[in-house]
């Protein structure tokens, strides 16, 4: 077996923590830009979300494992829009304030999952180290 066959299998989990710790990043983004307010004339900051794309054969000199693709700002969720012609960013016209559409609930719950996928990424990972360890140790006798 090649030496770089040996380490695909911590290619693959490696691939997966870094896909995941730049959707955490996102998340985290998305969390400190929740009460962020349209100034006027200006676009309100719009909710990101990574999108992930499988590695294929020829990508990389391992296939398998997983990438950001891209990053989306997500436009199918509608701003919030608050009455308080108070606000030095209210619309003249309307008295409204344009917030941005992230959705603190649906952040908490992203940032669970993302945390859960990070974890069991590093535990494979872990878990393939020890397996190639052992696998050395059975060769040495």
């Amino acid at each position: 077996m090649e030496l770089q066959g040996i380490f695909s299998g911590m290619s693959v989990s490696g691939s997966g923590l870094a896909a995941e710790r730049k959707r955490i990043d996102l998340i985290a983004k998305n969390i400190a830009n929740a009460e962020t307010v349209a100034p006027p004339g200006g676009r309100p900051y719009r909710r990101q979300e990574a999108i992930f794309r499988t590695v294929l054969e020829g990508e990389t000199e391992v296939a398998g494992g997983v990438r950001v693709a891209e990053v989306l700002e997500d436009t199918a969720t509608a701003l919030r829009e608050v009455h308080d012609p108070s606000h030095p960013f209210a619309d003249p016209a309307t008295g409204n304030v344009t917030y941005s559409n992230v959705n603190m609930a649906y952040e908490m719950v992203d940032l669970i999952s993302a945390s859960r996928a990070y974890e069991a990424n590093l535990r494979a990972s872990s878990t393939y180290k020890d397996m190639v360890t052992q696998s050395l140790r059975i060769l040495e006798a």
